[in-house]
């Protein structure tokens, strides 16, 4: 047996090429995090004027439901256009452009009307229109069009916004300083209650979405971001 050994020396040429990175961001969770933080503020504004007659203090108030109606919602739809974002995943037996296809025509579709798209073509059930948790969502899907659409009324004549309370009525707590003594919408329900309502209402449809869905539910590591509760 012979043992050889040695040196041996060799020069790599340089590689040369371009590395790209790429980055996509998503919204849904900041969104939800922000709806969070102005229900907790809608909290310490209710606590810190618990039993006091109504102020000035409502205007915060005001402020802090209507931020957080408007962005609970935002990241419901947020999030199902993070699905649709990577069609591929959604619907794996799909061939070709199919999957962007399918994404194109529900484009225009209302939030609800996507989340059902995208269990049906699943092939899942669909969930019951007049059941929750779907009512409970287009309840507040309803609350933020009707706050981002506001149309005056007079408050011993009230249509559209008579709507709107049947549809919110007794899902929450009304805002105690303004009491019994006065309409739902949209004095009553600027409250703490209809933060958390919101708040708790979009995260577990979205959740119950996942389950359903087999999908990933992106909030369970930010569960104490999302908390719209004041501690």
């Amino acid at each position: 047996m012979v043992d050889v050994t040695g040196k041996i020396e060799a020069e790599l040429a340089p590689l040369e090429g371009e590395i790209r990175l790429r980055q996509k961001s998503a919204f849904a969770i900041q969104h939800m995090m922000a709806a969070a933080r102005f229900s907790r503020m809608c909290g310490e504004i209710e606590i810190a004027n618990q039993d006091q007659p109504l102020g000035e203090f409502f205007d915060g108030q005001i402020a802090a439901v209507s931020a957080t109606v408007m962005l609970a919602t935002a990241s419901l739809e947020s999030n199902i256009n993070e699905y649709l974002g990577e069609p591929e995943k959604l619907w794996p037996n799909l061939t070709e452009t199919a999957p962007h296809t399918l994404v194109q025509l529900l484009e225009q579709k209302s939030i609800l009307e996507k989340y059902q798209a995208v269990l049906s073509f699943r092939g899942l059930p669909q969930y019951p229109a007049g059941e929750a948790p779907y009512q409970d969502v287009d309840a507040l899907i309803k609350l933020r069009n009707a706050l981002v659409h506001f149309k005056p009324e007079w408050h011993d004549e009230q249509a559209l916004h008579k709507k709107i309370e049947g549809r919110l009525k007794g899902r929450f707590e009304i805002n105690p300083a303004i009491g019994e003594n006065s309409v739902f919408f949209p004095q009553q329900c600027m409250s703490y209650g209809c933060t958390k309502w919101a708040v708790n209402t979009a995260l577990e449809f979205m959740k119950d979405f996942s389950e359903r869905s087999g999908l990933i539910y992106r909030f369970e590591k930010f569960s104490e971001r999302v908390k719209p509760e004041v501690e």
